[in-house]
């Protein structure tokens, strides 16, 4: 972000002991009416075209406030000038917040934000002793209790359309099986070499691969820059002015980026058929199926095996007399009898048996 100052100008403020108005801030540290000190907290920003440049005045920092009667002194005074109490501890007055030009202010605008950022400093202060201490923060003011309560029912309502269904879900119970049975499958791919037609970005096409053609194509977009977006603001400089500076931020538009897409073909092993083996017992034992391969080699249209898979299920039936099943290792599988009990746990709500939970009786 690129800064630009376009000035400094005095702030203003209105008398709250005789009520006049505008006067300005470093010309007028009290009011040439009552002689009431000048309050940092009603400070504000002047309308557009009644701003007082200021000339003549170099910035010492952030009026400190008198630790005594709590008047705004330049930042290296070592007494007030109010009262004539030291400085020693003084701590610097709240700047007002950032100001778009054009957006209206005022002493009552001024006396808000104040009182609000004093609200939360303290409620800040005080949460962080309360999180220090392990108490709950007391509810809000207003109403506070009831709001407390309210998300409270809100909260419980959620759960009872929401919640109670996830909570079943997960719920498990204990559930005794039995083993009614057994089966298995065992497969094995057909692979054949053949040609296939893909699509890539030219620059993954496959070394080899046989192009038939390309066409032009979004394939993402980028960023590029798009001039400046500019806004001036007016920024409190905690001594009785402000300065107002334009703020630039690069824009930034998305444009698409195109490549060239091509249309290959490769020639790759693809699965063209699954031989498949099976049973409903241990006995006899599982075996591999024997694949018809009709041109075995690495031609094209030759074929191959290729992966091999294999599955164990277990049969069981629980104390609801519902059916269940369990996908196990081998071993685990030809070691259980039919007619073996088992224990574990079963969801609540869908009646589902836990495979991982199984053990013997």
């Amino acid at each position: 972000m690129a800064e630009t100052s376009k000035g400094r100008f005095e702030m203003l403020w209105d008398c709250p002991n005789c009520g006049t108005e505008k006067l300005l801030g470093i010309t007028h540290r009290h009011c040439p009416n009552c002689g009431g000190a000048q309050d940092p907290a009603r400070r504000y920003f002047p309308p557009e075209g009644e701003e007082v440049a200021v000339e003549n005045h170099p910035w010492q920092g952030v009026d400190r406030a008198c630790p005594a009667c709590e008047t705004p002194n330049a930042a290296k005074a070592t007494f007030c000038v109010n009262c004539g109490s030291p400085m020693d501890g003084s701590k610097e007055v709240r700047q007002r917040d950032v100001k778009k030009e054009g957006e209206k202010d005022s002493a009552s605008a001024a006396v808000k934000e104040s009182e609000a950022a004093k609200q939360a400093a303290k409620q800040k202060m005080k949460d962080s002793q309360d999180q220090a201490s392990g108490a709950a923060p007391p509810p809000a003011k207003g109403g506070g209790w009831m709001k407390f309560v309210m998300l409270g029912v809100a909260g419980v309502a959620l759960l009872g359309c929401l919640g109670v269904g996830a909570l079943l879900m997960f719920w498990k119970q204990d559930a005794a099986v039995a083993v009614t049975g057994h089966s298995w499958e065992r497969t094995i791919a057909v692979e054949t070499l053949k040609a296939v037609q893909k699509t890539a970005w030219q620059d993954e096409v496959p070394a080899g691969a046989a192009v038939s053609g390309c066409r032009k194509e979004q394939r993402s977009t980028k960023k590029v820059a798009d001039g400046e977006s500019c806004e001036t603001v007016k920024k409190d400089k905690g001594d009785g002015t402000f300065e107002k500076v334009e703020e630039c931020h690069a824009k930034y538009k998305e444009e698409p980026v195109y490549a060239q897409k091509c249309s290959y073909s490769v020639t790759e092993w693809t699965v063209t058929d699954t031989a498949k083996a099976g049973g409903k017992a241990t006995a006899p034992a599982p075996s591999w199926p024997v694949p018809a391969i009709s041109n075995p080699g690495a031609c094209v249209g030759c074929q191959r095996e290729g992966a091999r898979k294999e599955t164990y299920t277990l049969h069981f039936r629980d104390d609801k007399q519902r059916d269940q099943t369990c996908a196990v290792p081998m071993a685990k599988w030809s070691g259980t009898a039919v007619g073996s009990q088992w224990k574990g746990q079963s969801s609540v709500m869908t009646g589902s048996l836990d495979c991982g939970s199984l053990q013997p009786r």
